[in-house]
């Protein structure tokens, strides 16, 4: 009796363990469904990497149990922005829910592939002419920082061994060519370039610096035929950068080396000058050197500085409209650039300048509280060309911008006017 006692009890238990195994499985598997993927598309540059985003996306999981970010990897040596990776991911159907480094916000807005941002949501209270980055009434991303682009950074010490002082800093184009010879006839390299898409910035830093201070509605004026690229004001810009190059104030063979390289180059005291954006301070930061990096505007023609900006839609966030977590996709983007320990943190490893009331703090080097007093200073700070100036450019732009530029490194074009000319019937075909 008592054998068949333990039997039955013994029967029991396993019965009821049938019964709670199927519970248990269930409810694994309604967790794994309760999961959801965000796919964020980051930037990797020399300065960012993928352990910063890695952090941003840790801190999210933790703040939003049973989401998980799978972060999708693109690079700044193959690009200068993001959008033609995203036009890829369109083309393929795999779009990732937030992207970066965006600045083609027109032509995806009116394609119908970006997610309208609220911008009645309290937390974008803290930015500064939050509006300011709307396309068409419409917000899509919002302007939590600001980035000085119009600017040339030097080597202190080199500077110093070719005759030059403080009193020798270059406000006009006149100013450039004297330093530039004195630092030749030092056996120094006056000016660092490269390739990849450094071009670009070679087109729009110095050709912007002029354009903008003088026309801040620059593209309204194109579109309406009052200005065309080769009116002989923008043809006298590319003769002195021309005159630059045709002079030996660039790296030889600048086209080969990459936009990593071209930073190590500076770093490594290979040119006493480095015409590039304000990320580039927390790379100096970050660099072993005996030496002192200054900074200092663009030079225009009549002297007057203006610090040159990325004046787009917003932060470079962007959201895509096919997004099935859109929410999810901005709160998200809302901890990486408005969370005061990793908000600020992304301000200090890019080189960015708070635009939130009040502002994200960060520890500054000396360099990047020097910038910080130029543009203060600065009689003028304008979008860049790439950016909108009254209205948006055409998308594709870049592409003209960095052709010529490479047409005028290498020398090889057959006129000035003519690499200005295709810009102006680029503009009518899209117009």
């Amino acid at each position: 009796m008592e054998a068949y006692m333990m039997k039955r009890l013994l029967f029991i238990i396993l019965c009821s363990l049938m019964v709670l195994l199927p519970a248990f499985s269930g409810g694994q598997a309604e967790d794994k469904q309760e999961t959801t993927t965000i796919k964020w598309m980051v930037w990797i540059t020399p300065n960012i990497d993928l352990e910063f985003y890695r952090t941003v996306a840790i801190a999210f999981e933790a703040e939003n149990p049973g989401v998980l970010v799978e972060i999708v990897e693109t690079s700044a040596t193959t690009s200068a922005t993001s959008s033609d990776f995203i036009r890829n991911r369109l083309a393929s159907g795999d779009v990732p829910d937030l992207w970066m480094n965006f600045q083609d916000v027109p032509a995806f807005a009116d394609a119908g592939h970006l997610w309208e941002i609220p911008a009645y949501d309290t937390d974008l209270k803290q930015v500064k002419n939050l509006m300011s980055a709307a396309y068409e009434g419409k917000l899509y991303s919002f302007p939590s920082s600001a980035q000085p682009q119009g600017l040339m950074f030097y080597n202190k010490k080199l500077w110093a061994e070719s005759g030059l002082t403080e009193d020798d800093i270059p406000y006009d184009w006149n100013d450039l060519n004297t330093v530039c010879a004195k630092i030749k006839d030092a056996g120094f390299t006056p000016i660092a370039m490269g390739g990849e898409w450094v071009p670009v910035l070679f087109w729009d830093l110095f050709m912007g610096s002029e354009l903008s201070k003088e026309y801040p509605d620059w593209w309204s004026l194109i579109y309406s035929g009052e200005k065309k690229w080769d009116d002989p004001q923008v043809l006298e810009i590319l003769e002195y950068m021309d005159k630059l190059v045709k002079d030996g104030y660039f790296m030889e063979g600048a086209l080969s080396i990459g936009y990593a390289q071209l930073e190590q180059a500076f770093l490594n005291e290979q040119a006493v000058m480095y015409p590039m954006g304000s990320w580039f301070t927390a790379a100096e930061a970050s660099a072993e050197k005996d030496w002192e990096c200054g900074v200092f505007s663009l030079p225009t023609k009549d002297g007057r500085v203006n610090v040159t900006k990325s004046g787009g839609y917003g932060n470079g966030f962007a959201i895509y409209s096919g997004s099935e977590n859109p929410e999810l996709a901005f709160k998200l983007m809302k901890k990486a650039t408005l969370d005061p320990v990793l908000g600020a943190k992304f301000l200090q490893v890019d080189g960015l300048y708070s635009n939130l009331t009040p502002p994200l703090s960060y520890s500054m080097s000396s360099l990047q509280q020097e910038l910080a007093d130029l543009v203060t200073s600065a009689e003028f700070s304008r979008p860049v060309m790439q950016h909108p100036l009254g209205d948006a450019p055409p998308m594709g732009i870049g592409d003209y911008f960095t052709s010529g530029a490479e047409a005028v490194l290498t020398q090889s074009y057959s006129s000035l006017d003519d690499l200005l000319k295709k810009i102006d019937n680029f503009v009518a075909e899209v117009k």
